[in-house]
């Protein structure tokens, strides 16, 4: 009787880690266009998106793509709800994520609505700012206490108080402002010129929870191949589409 029982117990086992091993990887996308968002038929589209759709032929393994909010994208990295993702590394300590590649290179911007002209860091100080709950401008800004930061839930909402004048400016990536823009009826006629504040790397990473974390060096092997191959500079140019503006003249050096 005890013999049989402890078939029955291993076979139970196996059974259940065969299907564990099943389970594909998750990637999780900043739910904010044109990173991820759902199209008119309710499909998942976007920029990062597609690399993990690309990412998934390379590591010849499924990737299930999974959209939310940015502060729901950093907690499930740091509980390993979610395998992967693309994002900049302040928002995600190392102490819960292990970087694997750089993607793209992003330009943050500052940018008030038309009238206000930002030249200079001087021109900053003083201003009502609006970021994203958990979003950080990645320069001095972050530190400075003479900038009144207002949190948002999104960059659209972020827009919406800049068009009713409750902050002065709003900081994000320029291909993010552009998308978001007719969301809250506002078009590039209605702000000024966008600041320059840092040129940013969105890097690949994954969860150190990540019951995946063994996949780590053919994620990462993965990851480098899709970054000197042909379909990387089709992704850039699939992305451009997206995000026309995705690049940005620098209005100074720093």
């Amino acid at each position: 009787m005890k013999l049989c029982f402890f078939l029955v117990l291993m076979i139970f086992s196996s059974t259940s880690f065969g299907f564990a091993s099943d389970v594909p990887l998750k990637a999780v996308v900043l739910a904010e266009k044109p990173w991820g968002f759902y199209d008119e038929s309710g499909d998942i589209e976007g920029i990062t998106v597609s690399y993990f759709e690309t990412l998934a032929t390379f590591l010849d393994e499924p990737i299930e793509v999974v959209l939310v909010p940015r502060q729901r994208l950093i907690w499930g990295m740091e509980k390993g709800k979610y395998d992967l993702t693309v994002t900049f590394p302040e928002y995600l300590s190392e102490k819960f994520a292990t970087p694997l590649e750089t993607t793209i290179r992003l330009d943050k911007m500052l940018v008030g609505l038309k009238g206000l002209e930002i030249k200079s860091t001087g021109d900053i100080e003083g201003l009502r700012l609006a970021i994203v709950r958990g979003a950080s401008t990645g320069t001095w800004i972050d530190h400075n206490h003479s900038i009144k930061k207002v949190e948002t839930a999104n960059f659209t909402e972020a827009l919406w108080l800049l068009k009713k004048g409750r902050v002065d400016a709003v900081t994000a990536t320029e291909s993010v402002i552009h998308a978001s823009l007719p969301k809250v009826g506002m078009t590039l006629e209605d702000i000024g010129t966008p600041y320059f504040l840092s040129c940013q790397q969105a890097i690949l990473m994954l969860s150190n929870a990540s019951e995946k974390i063994s996949m780590m060096p053919k994620i990462k092997k993965a990851a480098k191949d899709f970054k000197n191959s042909p379909e990387w500079k089709a992704l850039l140019l699939d992305a451009k589409k997206l995000a026309p503006h995705l690049s940005h003249n620098h209005n100074h050096p720093n």
